[in-house]
């Protein structure tokens, strides 16, 4: 008689909306294809279920939404988050039995909310896609609460018994304050390309125009001035000059007035938000995507999901010279220029506009070292590597009989 194996499961949670947060979804969905029943505990938005099953992910949303606003709304949306979180898992975890619990950040504390499920044996996963000291120096401009964020980031790493994170070199920050470098493990933030697969990616000729697009977070340290002062240093020279920015943020109000104070209305468009198939079809069209990070203590840890779309669509990147994404890709894949410097980036936009050759080549290489060492099928791997070691999955646990 054949013994019924009796299927793992595992809970994410994070501070967000699922499955519109596209992180987490790739990553529940290695989980899933190893064999782990997942629960994802999550932010509710407007007619959003409190409770139901998406592709085989049971999700259980608290009665809360994102706020921005001030670091106390932050502070109180973390702590109301928290709260909930940690009587929605340890109820869950009473009734499922987790195998593992994996805390998506920010916040970094919240990997506390797993407390009592981990002393009922459940294993402990903290992901830590930003540096929250520097990232808070970054939006802040002050060193005042960097001990006690460091502190917490600390603490945070040592209770988890698994670590991810998004570059070495953030990995080095971690060990350089003190976290053991033997329990964190490096998955870089690309795109699962199997998200693109039910449409069509390929290009579509822009004509005569010169398209570049730019889209996520309008934040001041995103630099979509930047971008604004060069599309008035090159508009002149290049007349089909098109760039599109698509995206929400706190600096839009000031990044739509210096768009009319600097004349480029028709050269540079603000879409806002779009839709999944607006953004395909507008990353389908572009010759050229552009990442303008100003360069600070947290952008020089990290990378941009974007660049990765950007690749993975074939597009050629003009990037900002940053110190984690130079680690990564050379002059020979990314067209670079000095973070924060207008002129430098006119230069590079005006390069790419004359040289098309050059334009294919960048997006060859990129592309190249991208399927080679960076996609999400070497990613995962590693991803699911680290939780069949750390709970005892066999690759026979993939299939339930």
């Amino acid at each position: 008689m054949n013994q019924i194996k009796k299927k793992k499961r595992g809970c994410v949670i994070r501070h967000d909306y699922y499955p519109e947060e596209k992180s987490v979804h790739r990553e529940v969905i290695a989980l899933s294809e190893i064999g782990l029943e997942i629960h994802v505990i999550c932010l509710r938005g407007p007619d959003q279920a409190s409770e139901e099953i998406v592709d085989g992910i049971h999700i259980h949303r608290v009665p809360l939404k994102r706020e921005k606003g001030s670091i106390g709304r932050y502070l109180y949306d973390y702590l109301s988050f928290f709260l909930l979180a940690s009587i929605k898992v340890t109820v869950l975890h009473l009734r499922y039995y987790f195998a593992v619990i994996q805390v998506n950040t920010m916040p970094d504390f919240l990997i506390f909310t797993t407390l009592i499920p981990r002393l009922l044996g459940a294993k402990t996963v903290i992901q830590m896609h930003e540096p929250t000291p520097e990232l808070w120096t970054t939006m802040s401009g002050s060193h005042l609460l960097i001990f006690l964020l460091e502190f917490v980031e600390q603490i945070s790493l040592n209770y988890a018994q698994r670590v991810f994170t998004v570059t070495e070199q953030l990995k080095e920050t971690y060990v350089s304050r003190g976290a053991n470098p033997d329990k964190i493990s490096v998955i870089l933030n690309v795109p699962d390309a199997r998200l693109f697969e039910s449409g069509d990616i390929s290009p579509i000729p822009s004509g005569d125009d010169f398209r570049i697009i730019c889209h996520g977070a309008i934040e001041e340290r995103y630099g979509q001035d930047t971008i604004v002062e060069a599309a008035s240093l090159v508009k002149d020279v290049i007349p089909g000059l098109r760039i599109h920015v698509l995206g929400q943020g706190t600096y839009v109000e000031k990044f739509v007035a210096q768009i009319k104070a600097l004349g480029v209305q028709k050269y540079v468009y603000y879409l806002g938000w779009v839709t999944f198939s607006q953004m395909v079809l507008e990353l389908r069209q572009a010759d050229v995507g552009i990442i303008a990070q100003k360069s600070s203590p947290y952008s020089n840890l990290v990378h941009t999901g974007k660049m990765y779309d950007y690749i993975n669509f074939g597009k050629a990147v003009i990037a900002s010279r940053l110190t984690s994404v130079r680690a990564y890709f050379d002059e020979d894949s990314i067209c670079f220029y000095e973070a924060g410097n207008a002129e430098d980036l006119a230069r590079a936009i005006l390069s790419l506009y004359h040289n098309p050759n050059k334009r294919q080549k960048l997006a060859r290489n990129a592309a190249s070292l991208y399927h080679k060492n960076y996609k999400w099928d070497h990613q995962r791997k590693i991803y699911q590597d680290v939780y069949r070691s750390l709970i005892g999955l066999g690759e026979d646990d993939a299939t339930v009989y």
